[in-house]
C-alpha cells in the first residue's frame, strides 16, 4: 500500500480478487478477529462495514439489500449509508467502516492498527 495513504494507521489484508465479489451482494470476511461485510456496488464502488447490525434485534449486515450506496439492514430494514456507516433518519446509530483499496485485481481491507478500538464519526 502507498505510504502516502490517508489510512496509514491501518494494516491492509488481501481478501480476494475483484472477480470474487458479486455486485450488490455482500460477502463476509474475517480479518484479525473482525467480522467484516464487503460490498461492491453496481457502479464498482467498494465498501466494508462491521458485520453487526446497529438495530435493537442485532444480527448481521452481510445479507442486507444494497441500493446505490444505501444498505438495508436485513433484520430491521434500517437504512445505512455504505459511505460512512451512518444509520439514516428516523433511526439512529452507526456501523464501523473500513477502508477498501484495490491493488491491481486484488482487494484489500484496512483494519486499524490500534485493534479497532476507535469508531468512525
Amino acid at each position: 500500500m502507498s505510504s502516502n495513504s490517508p489510512y496509514k494507521d491501518y494494516a491492509y489484508y488481501r481478501i480476494g480478487t475483484v472477480d470474487d465479489f458479486i455486485e450488490r451482494i455482500g460477502r463476509k470476511v474475517a480479518i484479525e478477529q473482525q467480522d467484516v461485510a464487503v460490498f461492491k456496488t453496481s457502479d464498482s464502488k467498494w465498501f466494508a462495514l462491521e458485520n453487526k447490525s446497529p438495530g435493537p434485534k442485532g444480527g448481521t449486515l452481510v445479507e442486507g439489500i444494497v441500493s446505490g450506496t444505501i444498505l438495508y439492514d436485513p433484520i430491521c430494514d434500517w437504512r445505512i449509508r455504505l459511505t460512512d456507516g451512518q444509520v439514516m433518519e428516523p433511526d439512529t446509530g452507526q456501523v464501523r467502516t473500513y477502508p477498501v483499496q484495490l491493488e491491481g485485481n486484488d482487494v484489500h481491507i484496512g483494519i486499524p492498527k490500534d485493534g479497532g478500538e476507535k469508531r468512525n464519526g
